[in-house]
């Protein structure tokens, strides 16, 4: 296997990378591959003179949307990104989850709200049946803009985080989901359409965010059949398996799986809860970076053929 080098890319704040990057990064070294972490915005990085560009951990993406899908753009044009920059751009607006709603994928009930639109928070929720919701940003990561709202809020603090969210971007309202606080969201992460490894992601007594800056922990857990129908489902609606992906759900009502998330630009992708994940993927993407197929990515897709026959229409980015 031929060296290759590969750009991680990250944000300014992050050039020594995240454990879990590293974990994949000292992972591609041991193939004897070079790994370069590189700021997204750093106009002097040269992105063609990488075999791959990875995308990792630009975690301050969302507060210039714009700026960084024009950058991924510009990259796709002249090396070897992933995911590509199509994905990028689809999957940098929470509103992807309403496309794959209106394709038959169960999604956690959500109010989409335009920039500039003068809501009414407290008659919202009480037409849609919600005692308490979840507002927050359309373009937005993790938890950044999110806020818990009773429905006695809704005329105050809520309605009044709404109405700054909306004064700058797209919104969305949604029901606070109780099994989230209690058993949390379980995400199911994917390499070129096949299932690598899953996780529970468990908040903190008193805590609903999965984080771990909000201490929650991720413990491995194996996705039930319906767990994996939804996940499947999800991913049945790309036009091409993304070289990784996370599929976040939630226990919604009753017996229900919601995918709360469809993560496929920067996921933590728990490689230490699962041992040879970050390997297989270090893999791939040497592989990848050398412009032939692995026997695991080829493998993928043909399964993914055969698995998904969508009935669902493919979106095309």
């Amino acid at each position: 296997m031929t060296a290759a080098r590969i750009a991680f890319v990250t944000c300014a704040d992050l050039l020594v990378l995240d454990p879990d990057d590293e974990l994949l990064a000292d992972a591609v070294r041991r193939l004897g591959s070079d790994v370069v972490p590189c700021a997204w915005d750093d106009g002097e990085v040269d992105w063609a003179g990488f075999d791959l560009v990875l995308v990792r951990s630009p975690w301050d993406y969302h507060l210039r949307r714009d700026a960084f899908v024009h950058w991924a753009q510009r990259v796709g044009r002249t090396a070897t990104l992933r995911n590509r920059s199509e994905t990028i751009v689809w999957n940098t607006d929470k509103s992807y989850l309403r496309a794959l709603a209106e394709q038959g994928v169960p999604t956690v009930p959500t109010q989409w709200l335009e920039r500039g639109a003068a809501a009414d928070l407290s008659a919202l929720l009480a037409e849609r049946g919600w005692r308490e919701a979840i507002v927050k940003p359309s373009i937005g990561l993790g938890s950044s803009g999110l806020l818990r709202v009773h429905d006695g809020d809704a005329d105050g603090s809520g309605g009044a985080h709404l109405a700054t969210l909306l004064a700058e971007g797209d919104a969305m309202v949604q029901p606070f989901i109780p099994s989230v606080p209690a058993v949390g969201e379980l995400s199911l992460v994917f390499f070129a359409g096949e299932l690598s490894h899953s996780v529970r992601k468990r908040p903190p007594a008193g805590e609903f965010r999965v984080q771990p800056e909000f201490g929650a922990v991720a413990v491995a857990e194996q996705p039930t059949a319906a767990q994996l129908g939804v996940a499947h489902a999800a991913l049945a609606t790309l036009a091409d398996p993304p070289l990784y992906a996370r599929v976040d759900l939630v226990a919604g009502d009753g017996d229900a799986q919601w995918l709360m998330e469809l993560e496929l630009v920067e996921p933590t992708l728990y490689f230490e809860a699962a041992h040879g994940a970050a390997e297989r993927l270090a893999r791939m993407l040497v592989e990848t970076a050398g412009g032939a197929p692995t026997s695991a990515v080829s493998s993928a897709d043909a399964t993914t053929t055969a698995r998904y026959s969508p009935s669902l229409s493919p979106i095309v980015y």
